[in-house]
């Protein structure tokens, strides 16, 4: 019978072996700069403040934040960008931005009338369909989706006049973000989309560059763009699923620990931007009319009708995909 003995030496070889391989895995200490393009009087700048001084505090001081609100950081597309090449930038951004980003499947979360509250945007925003669609842009694109759910209210539009019907809008200059999912939604209103950057909307409106531009209230409010512009319709076309998105790779240095933080902050965050914005359309409403601002009701039918063309308008789209969405949206 053959022995084998194992000296100490050896030993020792392998316990150094195997704290220099564990150390190669440790977990690190990272400082997030958060980038976006509102500005820091809005609500979803003064949420993730708050959400990222509590997910600082969980872990101890292991992951940090630094904030650049009203675009010092550039674009939104640039923070994106960024975030992809293994930057440590974390960016407010919608479903339609990151679409282009290899997962053409999430542009329908920016469908017209896709959800019909946010209880149903919510659910939808956290699904296993949608949970998989993060997964491959996490894989494509470098991009980690840390929360989507920060909904600051149904978008209306606001102009120099009513747009209570379609027909209203045809021929009417009007801001629209250079993307496809917006531009599939308004073109076929008859709108003249013209691209201005958020932060230069209120001088476009008061100069008559556009003559209309659409927002939640809230974010009439923080911009305001009502000083500039008189009348709003309550079309609700969108709830945007705007939130969170930053680099994977940056992502994958924090620990398990760490991640469930953030990734447990941030839908929090989310859900407290949702309520704080469903309670202040009222108090809104009621300061705007008090300067001269006058508020017209759409003919939702007419338009969910005429923006009907989006959902056949996405070739790349997989057989399907809006059953599916409802499905996830309903949890039928």
């Amino acid at each position: 019978m053959t022995r084998h003995y194992s000296s100490p030496g050896m030993f020792a070889v392998v316990a150094s072996l195997s704290v220099l391989l564990a150390g190669t895995a440790l977990a690190q200490d990272v400082t997030i700069r958060i980038a976006s393009v509102n500005s820091p009087t809005s609500e979803s700048w003064k949420g993730v403040m708050e959400t990222a001084k509590r997910v600082t505090e969980r872990t101890d001081g292991r992951v940090k934040f630094e904030g650049f609100p009203s675009g010092q950081l550039g674009t939104t597309t640039d923070s994106i960008e960024q975030a992809s090449q293994g930057l440590p930038m974390m960016t407010f951004t919608s479903a339609s931005f990151l679409a282009s980003f290899g997962v053409p499947e999430l542009s329908i979360l920016e469908g017209p009338f896709i959800v019909s509250d946010t209880d149903e945007a919510d659910k939808l925003a956290f699904s296993p369909l949608m949970q998989g669609y993060y997964d491959k842009l996490a894989g494509t694109a470098g991009i980690r989706v840390v929360a989507i759910n920060w909904f600051d209210g149904p978008r209306h539009m606001i102009g120099t006049a009513s747009y209570s019907s379609p027909a209203d809008l045809k021929g009417v200059r009007m801001r629209v973000p250079p993307v496809e999912t917006w531009l599939k939604t308004f073109q076929p209103l008859g709108v003249v989309a013209t691209t201005v950057e958020a932060a230069e909307v209120y001088s476009a409106l008061s100069q008559g560059v556009v003559t209309a531009a659409e927002s939640p209230l809230t974010g009439l409010r923080a911009s305001g763009w009502q000083e500039a512009a008189k009348e709003i319709t309550l079309t609700g076309h969108f709830n945007l699923f705007t939130g969170w998105v930053m680099s994977e790779a940056v992502f994958r240095q924090m620990s398990d620990e760490d991640r469930g933080i953030l990734l447990e902050e941030f839908r929090q965050g989310g859900r407290d931007l949702t309520k704080v914005s469903a309670d202040l359309e009222k108090e809104i409403r009621e300061e705007f009319e008090k300067q001269g601002v006058t508020f017209h009701e759409a003919d939702i039918e007419a338009y969910r009708q005429a923006t009907a063309s989006f959902y056949t308008s996405f070739p790349n789209w997989p057989e399907g995909l809006y059953d599916q969405v409802r499905a996830a949206a309903t949890g039928n």
